[in-house]
C-alpha cells in the first residue's frame, strides 16, 4: 500500500482494519484503530482479528471466513478488546475487498458509546417536546419552510374535526385545503398558512362555518438566525365572543330601560309633589276643623264635620296609594336590574367595566338609587300620617334607625306578608300558626329581609297552587320562625350548596343566587342558625332559630344591608 493510501486511512475518523482471511492476520491498521484500542500500529500488525473480536459470535464468524465463507456485515454492534483489558462498544461493518486478485476483509468500526448517549438525549428531548405539545390548551400546527406539516397536536385535529381519512393519507395539501374550507373568510386563512417565512408575528380571528370562533396566533420558527418554519396556535373563543355580544345587547337594553324608568320616575315625582301639596292643605284644613270642634259643644256638629273631613281625605289617599304602588314596582324592577348587572360586572373585561362605569356616571346611578328611596320613604310617611289622623290611631309603623332594638318577629312576618302579598295571592294560601313569641333584641329590618327571601322563595317553589305555613315558637333560650311550603322541594345534592353565593337552581335571569347567602349571613350575625328540611315533590321547611338575648358589637349598627 502506498504512503498516500496509508495517509488517507490514518485521517479517517473510523477504525480501519484489513484482515487476511486464511490466517485472520491483521495486515493493515490505521491510526484511529491504534488510538481507540490502545495498541501501536506495529502491535496490531502482529495480531489476529480474533485477538480483538473475542466474543463467541465474532469467533464463529471469523472461523467461517477462514473456511472461505466471506459474508459482508452492516452496522453490527460488538465488543473490542483493548490493550488495557477493557471492552470498547463499537458499531462495525465488514466488506470483502479484492487486492491484486486476492480477497481481503476490510473492517470499519466506530465507538458507539457517544452516539448512544446522543440518541438517548435526543429521544428524551423529543419526548418532552411531544408531551409539552400535547398538554397545551391550544391547538398547535407547525409548518416547515416548504409549507408542509411538520407537526400537529391531537387538540388541533380535534378542534378542526379533521377527518381520519385525511390524517391517514398524510396529504398535507389536502389537510390545509380542508382547514380553509371550514373558515368563512377562507382567503385570509390561506394567506396566513402561506406566510411561513414571514418574520412578523400575526394574530387573527377566524369565524368557522359551524358558528365557532377561533383566535390564531402565529410566529416564525428559528434555527439560529434562519427561519425554518412557522408555529400556529389556535384557541376556541366562541363562548367569549358570545358573552361579549350578549353584553353589548344587554347594555343597549339597559340603556333603554334606564331611559324609560327615568322618565317614569320623573313623572311619578311630579305626581308625588302635587299629592304632597294636597296632603299638606288637607292636614291644615283638618287642624282648623279640630280647633273648631274643640270650641263646639254640640256632638252632632263634631260628627258631621269629622265625617266630611275623613271623606275629603280618603279620596286623595286612594290615588296616592295607587301611585306609590306603581312607583314602588318601577323602583324595585329598576334596582333589581341594576343589581343583576352589577353582580356580573366583576366578570367583565377592564374595557367593558370602564364602559359600564361611564354609563353609571352619565345617569348618576348612585344618586338615583338613594333619592328614589328617600322620596318613597317621605311619601309613605306622609300617607301614614294622614291615615293616623283619619283613623284616630297611634303610630303603628316604626322607622328602623339601623341599630338593634326590641322587636316582635311575628309583627315583622305580618309586615313582610303585606309587602310581598302580590307574589303570593294568586299562587298559594298563607296559614299562620303563631305561638305568641316574645320580643327579642335584633335588627328588625335585616330579619324582615330574611323573611322576605324565604317567603318569596317558597312562592317560587310552588308551581301551581299550594300552601305556605308561617309557624313560630319559643323556649327559655330561643325563638324560631318556620316557613314551610308545598313546593317541588330541593334535591339532596343541592341541599349542601343553597347558602353558597351565586348558587341557584332557577333559570337564567330568574335569580341571582344571593338571597339565601345574604340571609345566612344576617342570621349568623344575630347568633342564630338555619335548619332546612326538604323532600322532592312534597315541599321544604326553612327554620330560623335566634337567641332571645343577643349580644351585638357597636360597629354592627351600620351593617344593615340594603333590602
Amino acid at each position: 500500500m502506498s504512503n498516500l493510501q496509508q495517509l488517507m486511512l490514518d485521517h479517517s475518523p473510523n477504525m480501519m482494519l484489513l484482515v487476511e482471511p486464511a490466517g485472520l492476520r491483521i495486515v493493515l491498521a490505521n491510526r484511529a484503530a491504534a488510538q481507540a484500542l490502545g495498541y501501536s500500529q506495529e502491535q496490531l500488525l502482529e495480531m489476529t482479528i480474533t485477538d480483538i473480536e473475542s466474543s463467541l459470535q465474532d469467533v464463529f464468524y471469523w472461523e467461517d471466513v477462514r473456511n472461505g465463507q466471506y459474508l459482508d456485515i452492516d452496522a453490527q454492534e460488538g465488543e473490542y478488546q483493548c490493550a488495557d483489558a477493557s471492552q470498547l462498544t463499537v458499531t462495525k461493518q465488514v466488506r470483502v475487498v479484492d487486492h491484486g486478485g486476492a480477497a481481503l476483509m476490510l473492517v470499519q468500526a466506530r465507538d458507539s458509546r457517544h452516539e448512544r448517549k446522543v440518541e438517548d438525549a435526543l429521544d428524551h428531548t423529543l419526548s418532552q417536546l411531544r408531551a409539552t405539545l400535547e398538554s397545551t390548551g391550544n391547538g398547535i400546527l407547525v409548518l416547515d419552510w416548504h409549507g408542509k406539516i411538520a407537526s400537529m397536536n391531537r387538540l388541533f385535529s380535534k378542534m378542526w374535526a379533521i377527518p381520519d381519512a385525511l390524517l391517514q393519507e398524510r396529504n398535507d395539501d389536502a389537510i390545509l385545503d380542508y382547514l380553509s374550507s371550514q373558515v368563512i373568510d377562507g382567503e385570509l386563512c390561506v394567506t396566513r398558512l402561506h406566510e411561513v417565512v414571514d418574520r412578523n408575528e400575526a394574530e387573527d380571528v377566524f369565524r368557522l362555518r359551524d358558528g365557532r370562533v377561533f383566535e390564531c396566533r402565529s410566529r416564525p420558527q428559528y434555527l439560529g438566525e434562519r427561519i425554518i418554519g412557522r408555529v400556529f396556535g389556535y384557541t376556541d373563543i366562541t363562548e367569549r365572543q358570545l358573552a361579549a355580544e350578549a353584553l353589548r345587547e344587554s347594555r343597549d337594553q339597559l340603556e333603554q330601560r334606564v331611559r324609560e324608568r327615568t322618565a317614569a320616575l320623573q313623572q311619578a315625582n311630579a305626581t308625588l309633589e302635587t299629592e304632597k301639596s294636597l296632603q299638606a292643605d288637607l292636614i291644615r284644613k283638618l287642624g282648623e276643623a279640630q280647633s273648631q270642634l274643640l270650641q263646639s259643644e254640640k256632638m252632632a256638629s263634631i260628627g258631621v264635620l269629622a265625617a266630611g273631613v275623613a271623606h275629603e281625605i280618603n279620596n286623595p289617599i286612594g290615588f296616592v296609594n295607587s301611585n306609590l304602588g306603581t312607583l314602588q314596582r318601577y323602583t324595585t324592577d329598576m334596582l333589581r336590574l341594576i343589581d343583576a348587572y352589577e353582580q356580573r360586572e366583576p366578570g367583565l373585561t377592564p374595557a367593558e367595566r370602564q364602559e359600564l362605569g361611564k354609563i353609571k356616571q352619565e345617569i348618576d346611578a348612585a344618586y338615583l338609587r338613594e333619592d328614589v328611596g328617600s322620596l318613597l320613604a317621605e311619601s309613605l310617611d306622609g300617607l301614614e300620617r294622614v291615615k293616623r289622623i283619619v283613623r284616630d290611631l297611634k303610630d303603628f309603623s316604626h322607622v328602623d334607625s339601623g341599630g338593634h332594638q326590641q322587636a316582635n318577629l311575628e309583627t315583622g312576618l305580618d309586615s313582610t306578608l303585606n309587602v310581598v302579598w302580590n307574589e303570593l295571592k294568586y299562587k298559594c294560601e298563607v296559614i299562620k300558626e303563631y305561638a305568641g313569641i316574645p320580643a327579642i333584641d335584633c335588627f328588625p329590618s335585616q330579619l324582615n329581609q330574611v323573611f322576605m327571601n324565604l317567603i318569596v322563595n317558597a312562592a317560587h317553589a310552588i308551581e301551581e297552587r299550594g300552601k305556605i305555613t308561617l309557624r313560630t315558637g319559643y323556649d327559655d333560650q330561643f325563638v324560631w320562625v318556620e316557613v314551610e311550603d308545598t313546593g317541588k322541594g330541593i334535591r339532596e345534592e343541592n341541599l349542601g350548596r343553597i347558602f353558597e353565593p351565586f348558587f341557584t337552581t332557577k333559570p337564567v335571569g330568574k335569580g341571582t343566587g344571593l338571597g339565601l347567602s345574604l340571609s345566612y349571613g344576617i342570621v349568623k350575625k344575630h347568633g342564630g342558625q338555619f335548619d332546612v328540611r326538604s323532600e322532592v315533590g312534597t315541599g321544604t321547611v326553612f327554620k330560623v332559630v335566634l337567641p332571645r338575648k343577643a349580644v351585638f358589637d357597636a360597629s354592627e349598627a351600620g351593617d344593615s344591608p340594603a333590602a
